[in-house]
C-alpha cells in the first residue's frame, strides 16, 4: 500500500519542521545564558553573613585531619569596590574564640580551655587582608599577643572568593598552648603506631559571596 502526501499539506510540514528547529535553538540559548547575570557598573562588599572561615587541624602521626570553623565574624571596614579584588583589599577582621565550632562538644571545649585561653590576649584572632598580586593575599594574624604574615593563594568566581593557606602556630610563640591542648588529647591523638602527636600545622579556608549593589 502507498501513501501520498498532496501538494497542499507538504508546506505545512515543512513549516511545523521550521518552528520545532526555532524553539530548539530558543531552548538551547536560553539553557546556555542561564544562571548568567551582568555585574557592570555593580558595586562588590565583603559582609560577614556569608563569609566563612574554615579551619583543619592534624592529629596522629597519620596525619589525621580534623576539621571545623568559626561562626562569627566581624568585618570593621568592609567598602563599597568596582571589582571583588579591590574589596577585599585592607579589609579588617575579627573572629571570636567562642565562635569555634568542629561538631564535637567536648573537642571545642578543650580547644577553647587549654589551647586558647593559654594563649596571651587571645579572646578574639583579628586581622587585616592585603592583596600582593592575581593570586596572593597577605593576611596578618594578631594571636597569643604578636601579629604574623599568612600567606593565602585566592581565587575569584564572580561574587565567590576562596583563600586556602596554612599557618605554623609555633610561629605566634604557641609551644605552651599546644603542650597544653596535647597533654588533654594525648590518647585521641595516639594513632596505630602508638605515638601520640598533635601537629602544629593549621589549614585555613576562607569562603565569602560577596554583596553587589
Amino acid at each position: 500500500m502507498r501513501f501520498f502526501l498532496s501538494k497542499s499539506f507538504i508546506p505545512i510540514i515543512a513549516f511545523s519542521a521550521l518552528i520545532t528547529l526555532n524553539s530548539c535553538d530558543q531552548f538551547k540559548k536560553s539553557k546556555n545564558t542561564e544562571n548568567q547575570f551582568d555585574l557592570t557598573g555593580k558595586k562588590y562588599s565583603v559582609v560577614p553573613e556569608t563569609t566563612t572561615v574554615f579551619w583543619t587541624g592534624y592529629k596522629t602521626t597519620a596525619k589525621i585531619p580534623v576539621k571545623g570553623q568559626f561562626m562569627k565574624l566581624t568585618i570593621k571596614n568592609s567598602k563599597l569596590a568596582n571589582t571583588a579584588k579591590e574589596t577585599i583589599d585592607g579589609i579588617e577582621f575579627s573572629i571570636p574564640v567562642s565562635s569555634l565550632f568542629s561538631n564535637e562538644e567536648s573537642r571545642d571545649t578543650k580547644l577553647k580551655n587549654f589551647f586558647f585561653k593559654i594563649m596571651d590576649q587571645t579572646d578574639l584572632l583579628s586581622g587585616k587582608l592585603n592583596i600582593q598580586n592575581d593570586t596572593l593575599i597577605n593576611a596578618s594574624l594578631q594571636m597569643n599577643g604578636m601579629t604574623k604574615t599568612i600567606p593565602l593563594t585566592y581565587f575569584i568566581d564572580g561574587q565567590m572568593i576562596s583563600m586556602h593557606g596554612k599557618m605554623d602556630i609555633l610561629d605566634w610563640n604557641a609551644q605552651e598552648a599546644l603542650a597544653s591542648l596535647h597533654q588533654q588529647c594525648e590518647d585521641k591523638h595516639t594513632g596505630n603506631d602508638g605515638i601520640s602527636k598533635t601537629w602544629s600545622e593549621v589549614a585555613i579556608n576562607v569562603e565569602s559571596y560577596l554583596k553587589v549593589e
